[in-house]
């Protein structure tokens, strides 16, 4: 799945989060800043809500949901 640069797009999606081409955390994201520089991915089990920025370096990536096809 490609890279997604608009994170406004990526609000209420399932994302992976990667960094130097590793898997970090896959989760939904929440909330997206109108700059669409921070977005917020949600809490999941044991991991709280957390902020991410882009300046961070991560690589975002929506993924596909494979229970429509």
């Amino acid at each position: 799945m490609a890279r997604q640069s608009d994170w406004k797009k990526l609000a209420g999606r399932r994302v992976e989060l990667c960094k130097g081409g590793q898997l970090v955390r896959t989760g939904f994201v929440q909330e997206v800043l109108d700059s669409s520089d921070v977005l917020w991915l949600e809490a999941e089990g044991f991991r709280q809500r957390t902020m991410i920025d882009k300046s961070m370096g991560f690589t975002i990536r929506p993924v596909q949901d494979h229970s429509l096809n």
